[in-house]
């Protein structure tokens, strides 16, 4: 008999790690899907290399699934993000906006920051001892020993963002068609967490609100 390892959770960790989600709610307030020719991607963040980041890599994600995007940094002049409209003053962004060939917008906003404590339960795992019995020396039997790690506690900050799109082409009434609510937790690499976020995000408005996607 040879010996055994059972290490249940560290495989658990590894498959968790490689299909992690950011997204945590999609709702298609709408209940329906439509074609967009052209989408303003505006990433509200004091942060302008974020920002920058975060609306190129939405483009980008969206030109993947044969939608056009337009990253709101990029079309200068239109949209202040620093701004706080009237109505009257949205009321004309929205026909300047629908005048550039514009008929949807996605906004980004960064709604709460909270502490969190997770607790990551401890692995167990057994391997099968040999016993020496008797003076031939040989290993005539086995037994489990089996050894447990202790649950530890993880603190850290969780950041809370909500992304909405929005429909120009509605003439009445509210045009939001989808809104997602987003968790990233300690977020170390810049690069790496727009990249996500605007992967997630594109997934989920591709299967609920998109009708042009490839």
């Amino acid at each position: 008999m040879k010996a055994r390892y059972i290490v249940p959770g560290l495989i658990l960790v590894i498959l968790l790690s490689g299909c992690s989600s950011y997204l945590t709610s999609s709702e298609n307030v709408s209940k329906t899907k439509n074609n967009y020719d052209q989408l303003l991607i505006v990433g509200r963040s004091k942060d302008q290399t974020a920002r920058i980041k975060f609306e190129n890599s939405v483009v980008a994600q969206l030109a993947e699934s044969g939608i056009n995007g337009v990253a709101s940094h990029a079309a200068k002049g239109i949209v202040n993000i620093n701004k706080k409209y009237s109505d009257d003053e949205l009321a004309s962004l929205k026909k300047r906006l629908m005048s550039d060939g514009f008929d949807g917008v996605i906004v980004t906003n960064l709604i709460n920051t909270q502490e969190y404590t997770d607790v990551i339960p401890g692995n167990s795992s057994t391997t099968y001892v040999p016993t020496r019995v008797g003076r031939f020396g040989r290993y005539l039997s086995y037994y489990p020993l089996t050894t447990w790690e202790p649950d530890q506690l993880k603190s850290g900050t969780k950041y809370i963002f909500e992304s909405s799109l929005y429909r120009l082409a509605e003439s009445a009434g509210d045009n939001l068609q989808w809104v997602g609510r987003f968790e990233i937790k300690d977020p170390s690499d810049l690069e790496n967490t727009v990249n996500n976020y605007a992967k997630d995000l594109t997934r989920a408005l591709v299967k609920s609100s998109f009708s042009n996607q490839k």
